[in-house]
């Protein structure tokens, strides 16, 4: 079931980016909107851009049914079909009237971004978090409102999803209309338990390291 989040400011960055938050069911979901397609986020890697698989293909699968299908932004415009995200002329997807894709990830992510196109109030994104909490951004709710949502297909923006601390294990792309267009699926996936322990074992041999030079008397 659907459900509509409302979103609000929390501050004003340069025009670079817009930042934004949103009450979401087990999660405080930050939300960053930027102006350009690239660089990536800071510490989010690849994870698909339809030309060639970046991620290790273990760890995520991304599917579509019938609806939906990749086509090469070189081709431009396909009027009333699909349009490609602007200044894209590398492969992109296209989801069309009720068409759905689903990102998933095996380990959960942290962070996910994608760089959305001429965006639409009929392009829906529903999160499933790893705790089985699900919630569903409209229109205007996936990339904060920072501009109409009418299909401009000059419009071109990649947002940007901090889930908390509850990591999200799907993203589901779909639309009730011709159609929601996007590239380059990016993120930060949950760190390994090993990687976990590695980086406390860290932490606790600084410590130990500088309370060691707190105590070494000083050398006449």
């Amino acid at each position: 079931m659907r459900t509509r989040n409302t979103l609000r400011a929390l501050f004003a960055t340069a025009a670079a980016s817009a930042v934004l938050a949103m009450a979401a069911p087990a999660a405080a979901l930050t939300m960053t909107v930027y102006n350009t397609d690239g660089p990536l986020p800071p510490g989010q890697t690849m994870i698909e851009d339809f030309d060639s698989v970046h991620a290790d293909g273990v760890d995520f699968t991304f599917t579509g049914d019938a609806n939906t299908f990749v086509r090469s932004g070189a081709l431009g415009l396909d009027p009333n079909v699909s349009a490609p995200p602007p200044g894209d002329t590398t492969n992109y997807y296209t989801v069309l009237t009720n068409g759905s894709a689903t990102l998933t990830s095996t380990k959960g992510l942290q962070h996910f971004s994608f760089y959305l196109g001429s965006p639409d109030t009929f392009n829906f994104m529903t999160f499933t978090t790893v705790s089985g909490a699900s919630f569903t951004l409209a229109g205007a709710e996936i990339w904060g409102a920072v501009t109409g949502d009418n299909g401009n297909q000059s419009w071109g923006r990649r947002v940007s999803y901090n889930f908390g601390a509850d990591a999200v294990k799907s993203i589901q792309f779909t639309s009730t209309g011709n159609s929601f267009e996007f590239d380059s699926l990016a993120g930060t996936a949950v760190p390994e338990p090993t990687t976990w322990a590695l980086m406390i074992m860290g932490f606790g041999s600084a410590g130990a390291m500088i309370r060691r030079r707190r105590t070494v008397p000083a050398l006449a």
